[in-house]
């Protein structure tokens, strides 16, 4: 997944080449931290992908369990508005769009999300919390929700949207769904489990896909790691795994040649 890593440093040197998209992270912790971790571990991750020629639809189902062994925990929940930072020029690069039709669920119940303005530094690839105006640091805006995580309960929390996909022009070009499990490592302890189910709509099938792009272009994992259950429907599972000590565990790409188009 090196790959992967490199293209988000590329991306946003290449603005006038690529169009990013925005929904591409998982929830992180913001407050109640013990050192770089939170005290809530991600036990699950389901994410329910439709990738089409132009938008990509998603419903991102996470399942999380409060580590204290005697005591409720409190934490605040954020996912990264960087279309809100990019226009505010705090992240550089051009995106394709905001996200359409979001919603969040905190156990089946829909909870209005307020913007949030967080200092962090990243470290590694990693945010990490910083003092307002701290050498390197950067403002964040998060979506960001409010939890309580009781003892020896799983709290799931369910987010829907849709968002343009991102585009580029450079060496192949190609339109792009990438999704990031990075955030992930901020969480205690490893995520247990990640399946991303991907179901492609107007027309594609899995063999339209771009599966050997050049450096930074292209589905990433290669097809090896998918399963394929149908001509346009395509999984990946990832058991126990850490983003912030293992590479090729910080994200995915779902990505179809621009040709295609014509």
């Amino acid at each position: 997944m090196k790959r992967f890593a490199f293209l988000l440093l590329a991306s946003c040197a290449l603005a006038n080449d690529t169009a990013l998209h925005d929904g591409n992270d998982g929830p992180a912790p913001i407050g109640d931290r013990r050192g770089p971790e939170s005290v809530i571990r991600m036990v699950r991750e389901h994410l329910d992908i439709t990738f089409g020629k132009e938008k990509t639809a998603v419903r991102a189902t996470f399942v999380f369990l409060n580590s204290k062994p005697d005591a409720p925990a409190h934490q605040t929940v954020g996912f990264p508005d960087r279309t809100a930072m990019a226009s505010e020029g705090t992240f550089e690069g051009d995106f394709s769009g905001p996200l359409e039709n979001l919603v969040t669920l905190v156990d089946g119940q829909e909870r209005k999300s307020r913007k949030l303005r967080a200092w962090v530094l990243e470290r590694d690839g990693f945010d990490e919390p910083a003092k307002p105006g701290e050498k390197g640091s950067f403002e964040r805006i998060w979506h960001a929700i409010d939890v309580e995580f009781p003892v020896g309960k799983e709290v799931v929390i369910e987010r829907r949207y849709q968002v343009r996909n991102g585009s580029s022009v450079a060496s192949d070009p190609e339109v792009f769904f990438e999704y990031t499990t990075a955030t992930g490592g901020v969480w205690k302890g490893t995520i247990g489990e990640m399946i991303a189910d991907v179901t492609l709509s107007d027309g594609l099938t899995i063999d339209d896909l771009l599966w050997k792009g050049s450096l930074g272009a292209g589905v990433s994992p290669s097809r090896e790691h998918w399963r394929s259950n149908s001509p346009t429907k395509m999984q990946l599972i990832w058991k126990d795994f850490e983003p912030r000590t293992e590479p090729d565990h910080r994200g995915f790409r779902i990505a179809r040649p621009a040709q295609s188009d014509k």
